[in-house]
């Protein structure tokens, strides 16, 4: 199914679990007077840890290159009539104990309660961070509902993890080649929703597609773009496609309102 959102939104609301999550994976959605949550925004203390994955990046500091995170994810919005708002809680790789879940319950809904729409990662490849916002989301969307607001919910497929899904999908079905990582074709990710939210059954398991006109695609590449920190290591995890045109240019999302009526996906 292929969908092209409307502008009409009143208040739409995107949770970002890291900087650039949802321009990676809902860009399309990003219209002038959206607001966007990155919501592990926050900077380590100490300026002599450097963990694994940032090394990977190249960085000698993770205070440092979190710092840069912060100005990246700020380049990618301006000009875009997009409100960003940076929270501090910490990505998980610097998080030295579990993630403080009630304080974040309470700051996703109060943040909500204004939101005529909300946008949450889908928790593709189950992401610790990106299930950690999820879940918050579609907790506070439950009790929004029950309160009488009318609150949208929608579960966008985070990129480049549905790349993965979608590669092991059809390995295991030996119908495309060895590392053909292409971002087409929802049936790996219908078959992960499927199993992900038994109980969804509003729109089925087949998520809507969004195809990214060209003037929308060459911008969504500049606002990826300003995440330089992160591209070279995410390209070369997926072999080189990243920012390949019709990758980036198709996205998917999912109505997850049933599920808040519901209270819960499990």
């Amino acid at each position: 199914m292929t969908n092209r959102l409307t502008n009409r939104v009143t208040n739409r609301l995107l949770f970002s679990p890291h900087a650039d999550d949802v321009v990676l994976s809902c860009f399309g959605a990003l219209t002038p007077g959206a607001t966007v949550v990155t919501v592990l925004a926050g900077v380590p203390e100490d300026p002599d840890v450097v963990t694994d994955w940032d090394r990977r990046l190249g960085a000698g500091s993770s205070r440092l290159l979190a710092l840069q995170r912060l100005d990246e994810d700020a380049a990618a919005f301006a000009g875009t009539g997009v409100r960003l708002v940076a929270w501090p809680y910490l990505d998980g790789q610097y998080r030295t104990g579990p993630p403080d879940r009630a304080a974040l319950l309470s700051d996703v809904r109060a943040q909500v309660a204004g939101a005529d729409e909300v946008w949450l990662p889908a928790g593709i490849y189950a992401h610790p961070d990106h299930v950690l916002v999820r879940d918050a989301g579609l907790a506070a969307c439950t009790e929004a509902r029950r309160a009488g607001l009318d609150v949208d919910v929608r579960l966008y497929a985070e990129y480049p993890y549905q790349l993965y899904q979608m590669d092991d999908f059809h390995k295991a079905r030996e119908d495309r080649g060895p590392y053909d990582w292409t971002n087409r074709g929802p049936r790996a990710l219908a078959e992960w929703f499927r199993a992900e939210f038994p109980t969804a059954r509003e729109n089925g398991e087949e998520p809507a597609e969004v195809l990214l006109t060209r003037e929308g695609a060459e911008a969504k590449d500049a606002a990826v773009r300003s995440h330089a920190s992160q591209l070279g290591l995410l390209d070369e995890m997926v072999h080189g496609v990243l920012m390949e045109p019709e990758n980036i240019g198709r996205e998917y999302w999912w109505s997850a309102t049933e599920l808040t009526r519901s209270g819960g996906h499990r």
